[in-house]
């Protein structure tokens, strides 16, 4: 609350700021080592997800990023934490959206019924962007924990995807090419 011009306000910026990003690693850390009890219940992913994408709207406009969204009408309800995949799809659209910060894009998601094991039906959930792609050194780690290329990053939030996906008894993998990553959610 210093006053502009205040010789101190720069640094108590920068202090904060360093705080919260302290507070968020910290916050990751915890995740990450907490074993969670997830409450699944039928859940129509299409409608999560056409939520998410409204929440992430302004960001998207202000990026200059295009959102395509496409949920089939007959996919069947997923058993699942509506919360914790919530943040699954946070993790990811969050990704992409940094990706394409310098220079605007696509993001693209898609809801979709596909034949599971046994012929049983899944939900397929694959989200789509036109950033630069991920190195194919990297491809093989970005669900590793503390593994990260953003100084911001805790390398942490792809590592809890990927155990809540595991945890709902489904798959998530990542297709990266010159012009964007697709990651897919089953």
């Amino acid at each position: 609350n210093l006053a502009q011009g205040d010789p101190y306000r720069d640094r108590g910026e920068r202090l904060q700021n360093a705080c919260n990003h302290r507070t968020h690693w910290m916050e990751s850390v915890w995740a990450f080592a907490h074993t969670m009890e997830y409450q699944l219940i039928p859940t129509a992913l299409g409608d999560l997800l056409k939520k998410l994408m409204e929440r992430w709207h302004p960001r998207m406009s202000r990026l200059n990023i295009q959102s395509h969204f496409q949920a089939e009408e007959e996919t069947p309800l997923a058993l699942a934490d509506g919360r914790a995949l919530d943040q699954v799809f946070t993790n990811l659209v969050s990704n992409a959206l940094a990706a394409m910060q310098e220079r605007g894009g696509a993001l693209a998601v898609k809801v979709e019924k596909i034949e599971g094991a046994g012929h049983r039906p899944w939900v397929s959930v694959s989200i789509s962007d036109t950033g630069p792609g991920i190195p194919p050194e990297a491809r093989e780690k970005v669900f590793e924990p503390f593994y990260t290329t953003s100084p911001q990053g805790t390398g942490l939030g792809l590592a809890i995807t990927k155990r809540i996906v595991i945890a709902h008894k489904g798959k998530i993998e990542v297709n990266s090419f010159p012009g964007g990553d697709r990651k897919s959610v089953v």
